[in-house]
């Protein structure tokens, strides 16, 4: 079977501690994505549209934003929910509005890949199609506990690049 999904590797291995997340979810599947009426395209519209960065105000720990996958049900087989979101700090429980939702991603060890330089939406498809494959290697076992794409503050989505974090065993 013949493929043009480009070969990936990972930029470099990285532990990170835990840290906090906050913004909007939506319950997914990798088929429903690629179905063409796939709901990340609109939580982000929606992150920006009624301005969650700004609802977040002094909790906000880290500029950028993330794309947060958690609770997964079977791997990148079934539903998983995603979070367009920010980093804010702090453990305790803050009040936010109501459609604003918290997750701490787990400490792990994570294989980064960096996107091609291009259009974002388009870059980070191409990237995920390559990580999909590239999971599917010997030795390259994911955990599923929380994986992460992050866009840097003054990213152009024109001509911009993302980290891609997915969690992995070691």
């Amino acid at each position: 079977m013949e493929s043009n999904i480009q070969h990936i590797e990972p930029a470099r291995i990285e532990e990170r501690p835990s840290f906090k997340l906050a913004g909007i979810s939506a319950v997914t599947t990798n088929a429903v994505e690629l179905s063409g009426n796939g709901k990340i395209g609109k939580l982000f519209e929606q992150f920006y549209a009624h301005n969650i960065g700004g609802q977040l105000g002094d909790h906000i720990e880290q500029t950028g934003l993330y794309s947060c996958y958690f609770n997964y049900e079977q791997g990148d087989a079934g539903q998983y929910e995603v979070m367009v979101s920010m980093q804010v700090e702090g453990n305790e429980q803050e009040q936010y509005p109501e459609q604003v939702k918290t997750f701490t991603v787990p400490t792990a060890t994570y294989a980064v890949f960096v996107t091609e330089r291009g259009p974002v939406i388009e870059m980070v498809q191409q990237a995920w199609a390559g990580i999909w494959q590239w999971s599917q290697q010997p030795g390259n076992e994911r955990t599923f506990t929380g994986d992460f794409e992050f866009y840097g503050p003054d990213i152009d989505l024109n001509d911009g690049q993302v980290e891609i974090y997915i969690a992995i065993n070691r």
